[in-house]
């Protein structure tokens, strides 16, 4: 009899300790979201991953979960779980925000996520040509892309780009704009899914500002404004025909200061290219004798206006 009961009381005993260990753990000894956040996303379709560190279930939810999809990893022997969130492309206007909401027990997390429109990650507004004078831009995009234009003015090299490779693309005008205004065409930037576009700008090649008057000179000769300017009281010119082209010279008498230009042909006409030769004492921050190859922008009456590469302008006589 008394081996019976000390059978129960054992059994009675041990039936709670049971019950005990056998109760489900309810609150997380250890809960961790890493990134707190994802606030400039770019536009387009790629991938996130935020890892869970949990040491049981937690639940997991979108607030909006219209454009992210969520695929989840198995837990690791760390207690971490990868959540893999999967953004699509946003073609549109305007930027886009979700919040991923985790929860285990008591304890819950809030991933903020906000995504930007594809044209809000091109670094380019618009490019801006001059005359017929390259111009370089460097792109680079989280894909592979391609570039086109309708513009039959408009060329360009290379035509496209591979993902995150840094590609500097240059831009050029196939010929000189005399139409008194600007042009414009629309440069075409194709990724997978979608496309952009990004305005192509070529000013009017006609002279402009000082440089427009019908004044003999050298200007914007340092790409800072500085000039050489012809002045009736002060300074001469001269124009030597031969057979083989013209000379012009500028001279200033009383400083003994003297701009020579030899290689000018007997006729002009708008965006003719020539070889010249110079020689000069007037600027002593520039050589005494240099060769330029220059492109002739405009003729009216004696006077001719040039332009070089480093957008440095000649008024000469003809």
């Amino acid at each position: 009899m008394k081996r019976f009961l000390l059978l129960f009381v054992f059994v009675a005993l041990a039936v709670p300790a049971c019950k005990k260990a056998e109760e489900k753990q309810t609150e997380p000894s250890v809960f961790k979201v890493t990134p707190k956040g994802a606030d400039s996303e770019n536009g387009f379709a790629h991938s996130i991953s935020v890892k869970v560190t949990c040491d049981i279930d937690f639940e997991y939810a979108l607030e909006d979960g219209s454009w992210i999809t969520i695929n989840a990893s198995d837990k690791d022997s760390r207690n971490i779980t990868t959540l893999v969130l999967d953004i699509e492309l946003n073609a549109g206007e305007a930027s886009r925000h979700d919040v991923l909401n985790i929860t285990s027990g008591s304890k819950k997390a809030s991933v903020s996520i906000t995504q930007n429109t594809i044209s809000a990650g091109i670094s380019i507004q618009d490019v801006r040509l001059k005359y017929i004078f390259p111009q370089e831009v460097s792109l680079q995009f989280p894909v592979d892309w391609t570039l086109s234009s309708d513009a039959s003015w408009l060329e360009f090299e290379p035509a496209g780009g591979s993902m995150n490779i840094i590609t500097n693309v240059q831009f050029k005008a196939k010929d000189f704009n005399f139409t008194g205004e600007a042009r414009t065409a629309n440069l075409l930037i194709s990724f997978p899914g979608t496309s952009i576009t990004v305005p192509m700008v070529q000013e009017d090649s006609n002279p402009t500002g000082a440089y427009a008057e019908k004044l003999y000179g050298l200007y914007n000769y340092d790409k800072a404004g500085s000039s050489v300017i012809y002045s009736p009281l002060a300074n001469q010119t001269n124009l030597v025909k031969k057979n083989d082209g013209s000379i012009f010279r500028l001279v200033s008498p009383g400083e003994a200061k003297m701009y020579e230009i030899s290689g000018l042909p007997a006729s002009y006409a708008p965006a003719d290219s020539l070889h010249l030769t110079i020689y000069q004492n007037w600027v002593s921050s520039l050589a005494f004798r240099s060769e330029k190859d220059v492109w002739v922008l405009k003729t009216e009456d004696s006077f001719v206006w040039l332009i070089d590469e480093d957008e440095c302008g000649y008024v000469v006589k003809k």
